[in-house]
């Protein structure tokens, strides 16, 4: 009895910009509530203390815009709708910025591994 192969399905393998893109995109899309994966990402993959210390500090600026979005009531306006705005946007760019200059841009670049 003859056993045959199923063909294998190949996937193609994202080039370096892809992934430093979606990395770069993850926190705009997700408007601020996935910030720390870049850093998680990256930190994973060099495993640096300052690559795991960004990631703490984008987590820290999570849990600080989650606490401030339950403490804050639904008609704010003024110094609680400004510190909500920079949560935001502080978790937004900051994490987008972060994942596209800290990203190896190539592999054989140091820290790449």
């Amino acid at each position: 009895m003859r056993i045959e192969r199923l063909p294998v399905l190949r996937l193609p393998v994202l080039g370096p910009l892809a992934v430093r893109a979606g990395l770069a995109a993850l926190p705009v899309v997700s408007l601020g509530l996935l910030c720390p994966v870049p850093s998680l990402v990256i930190a994973l993959r060099r495993g640096g203390r300052a690559d795991w210390g960004a990631f703490g500090v984008f987590s820290a600026v999570l849990v600080a815009w989650v606490l401030e979005l339950a403490l804050t009531p639904e008609t704010t306006h003024g110094m609680a709708f400004a510190d909500d705005t920079l949560l935001i946007l502080l978790s937004m760019a900051g994490a987008s910025v972060h994942a596209w200059t800290v990203w190896p841009r190539r592999m054989g670049r140091p820290g790449y591994r």
